[in-house]
Parts: structure tokens; C-alpha cells; sequence
């Protein structure tokens, strides 16, 4: 009866320091992340609240009426202010233009969608954008009466188009004229909170308004959805005042489905756990001393077979890097101190190492 209990006992214990590991390396995943995140926020403009709406229904299912209003609305508010920065592609099919390409980025003849990008005049201005030949775009390039389209191209265009080379392109189903007017600085790019595009590549459109509209509008429809999905910048003490507006706002004005990113994220470990961060990690180092104390007492009655097989636990515990290294270490660990049969144990060091060195791309690590 005495051996049963001991063995009782040994799979109690046991199976509690299992569970100490699988706690203890969850919550180091967690802290690096929550570390991760709140390192990434240091960054981030902290006086104002960006909040980035993007359009996701089908505008077809809305009147052009009700995206023109809107977008006056968000235009014309004090409380905030509204930049435009959308990628809507241009489509050629001419073999004497080369232009980059929309889904590979390189430079292509009879490329038939151009990367390109349209922005909003009060975006240009707060970027800073500096020309290496040419201008940037004037108030009247926002608004469109007809006839040509003033673009600026990227700076890998430097050496392919000169200013006031002219082209025709469809945009958004109707054929129109694009003159370029200027060529930007390398490495010119647009910073926003959720993305930053950098625009060496690209064909710049101004988000223009369209002051006289055609009979076929479904083009025009769809420009002014795009020029609905923007960024809104308030400051930060007018958080909720400007949640509750835009959410009203979309409400009222019936556009269809948006979603809504807010930066910079309130994602932190006091708004999640309840907990400041400092006594995450006291918890976090009770845990892990806990668990060695606990470690050390079970492992010391197996050491002369860790001596025994020490060759093939060198190898384990060399066999991954970072979080793949903390997961192996507790795991052989575990197993080693459990008595577990060597050849399973060879068998997973192999797999692990197989899966890091030959599966993995290059510069990839788990």
C-alpha cells in the first residue's frame, strides 16, 4: 500500500508541476506581448485619439446623395479634423507606359492596376511632403470640373516620366486624363497611427470633389465612398464626445456598414487583469520561483539519470531558441524528470530541431 500511495503521491506532484509550466510559460507569452504592445504605443501621438473609419458594404446599396452629405459632416465638424487617404488602383493596357504594379510592385508595361494612392489636401500638408522636381498639388487640384487630373508620381518614377508627361487611365470605370505635375522626394511616405505607405512606387491622386456629376455616377459613387473611410483626429479628452458623435453619425446618415479602429489602443495590463503591471511581474516571479523550488526538490532524486542521458538532454535543451527554447526547456525537463523512455525524447528533439532549421524560412523564429 505504502509503494501505491508513493506513486499516487508522485503523479499528484507531478501533474501539478506540469500545470505550474503550462501557466508559467502562458503568462511569459502574455507579458512579452502586453510588453510588446505598450513599447509600440511609446511612439504614438498621446494628445489625440485617431479613429479610422473604412467603409466594408457594398456602396452600390447606398444613394451618392447620402456619401456627399456625409462626408460634408465629417469635412465641416470643429471638433475634429478629417484626413483622406485611400488605395484605389488606376487601369492601363498601354505597352508604351511602364508603370508599378499593384500586386507586385514592379515596374511594367501594359500594367493593367497601377499602385496608386489618393489623398486629401490637409493630408499633403501634414505630412511635409517635399518635391525633387515639380509641385505639390494646389487648393483648385481638389476640385474636379473635367479635363485633366494632376498627379505626382513616387520617386522611382524619376528617371521614367518627366513633368508634364500626360497618360490615360480608368478609374473607377470611367477613362480619364492624368498629367504629372510632380515627382516626390525618395523615401516620401504617409504616416497614419494604423499604417504607414511609403510612396516611391506609387501614382498620388488628389481626393478630389466632383463639382459637376455625370449621368453615370457608379465610378463617383464608389470615389466618395473612399473618400468616407478616413482617419478623424480629436484630442484626447474629447474621446468620448467624438465616439458618440461618429457612431450617431453613421446612424443618421444610413451609408452602409464601417468599422471603427481607434488609436492609440487602450491595451494594457491594469484595463485587462484589474492589476498594474508591477504586480504582474511579482506574480509572475512567484510563480516561477515556486515552480523551481518545487523543480528542484523533484529533480534531484533523478540526477544520476539526467548524468546517464545527459548527451541527449544537452540536445534537447539546445534545440530551439526564444519562446520554442523556454517551451523545450520545461518540456524535456518534465519529461527527463518523469523517467519518460529516451527514444521518445530523441524522436521530439529531432522534430523540433528538423522543424527550426529546415522548415522554417530563413530570419524566421518561433
Amino acid at each position: 500500500m505504502g509503494v501505491y500511495f508513493k506513486r499516487i503521491f508522485a503523479v499528484i506532484r507531478s501533474s501539478f508541476l506540469l500545470t505550474i509550466i503550462l501557466i508559467s510559460i502562458h503568462l511569459l507569452i502574455a507579458f512579452v506581448g502586453l510588453y510588446k504592445t505598450n513599447s509600440a504605443q511609446e511612439s504614438v501621438d498621446k494628445k489625440h485619439v485617431y479613429f479610422e473609419l473604412q467603409q466594408e458594404s457594398s456602396p452600390f446599396d447606398v444613394p451618392l446623395e447620402n456619401y456627399v452629405h456625409f462626408y460634408s459632416q465629417l469635412c465641416n465638424n470643429l471638433g475634429f479634423e478629417y484626413y483622406e487617404c485611400y488605395l484605389q488602383y488606376l487601369e492601363t493596357s498601354s505597352e508604351s507606359e511602364n508603370f508599378f504594379d499593384y500586386e507586385t510592385e514592379t515596374l511594367q508595361k501594359g500594367c493593367d492596376a497601377v499602385l496608386c494612392v489618393q489623398i486629401s489636401e490637409n493630408l499633403q500638408n501634414r505630412n511635409h511632403f517635399e518635391c525633387y522636381r515639380g509641385r505639390l498639388f494646389d487648393t483648385k487640384d481638389f476640385q474636379y470640373y473635367g479635363g485633366t487630373i494632376p498627379v505626382i508620381l513616387g520617386y522611382e518614377y524619376r528617371d521614367v516620366y518627366q513633368i508634364g508627361f500626360q497618360f490615360t487611365a480608368i478609374y473607377l470605370y470611367q477613362t480619364y486624363n492624368f498629367e504629372v505635375v510632380g515627382i516626390l522626394d525618395k523615401d516620401s511616405m504617409i504616416q497614419n497611427p494604423g499604417a504607414t505607405i511609403l510612396l516611391d512606387k506609387y501614382v498620388i491622386m488628389p481626393g478630389f470633389n466632383v463639382c459637376s456629376m455625370p449621368q453615370e455616377n457608379a465610378g463617383i459613387t464608389i470615389h466618395y465612398a473612399n473618400k468616407t473611410s478616413g482617419c478623424l483626429v480629436a484630442p484626447i479628452e474629447k474621446f468620448t464626445e467624438t465616439s458618440n458623435y461618429i457612431k450617431q453619425l453613421l446612424l443618421d446618415q444610413k451609408c452602409g456598414y464601417y468599422t471603427i479602429d481607434v488609436f492609440p489602443v487602450k491595451y494594457n495590463v491594469i484595463e485587462k487583469t484589474g492589476f498594474d503591471i508591477v504586480s504582474f511581474i511579482i506574480g509572475l516571479l512567484i510563480i516561477f520561483l515556486v515552480f523551481h523550488i518545487l523543480y528542484y526538490r523533484h529533480i534531484k532524486k533523478t540526477k544520476k539519470y539526467i548524468i546517464k542521458n545527459r548527451i541527449l538532454f544537452v540536445c534537447a535543451e539546445l534545440a530551439g531558441t526564444g519562446l520554442l527554447f523556454l517551451t523545450m526547456y520545461y518540456a524535456f525537463s518534465f519529461l527527463i524528470s518523469m523517467k519518460m523512455d529516451m527514444g521518445i525524447l530523441g524522436i521530439f528533439g529531432i522534430f523540433v530541431i528538423v522543424t527550426k532549421y529546415v522548415y522554417l524560412p530563413t530570419g524566421r523564429e518561433i
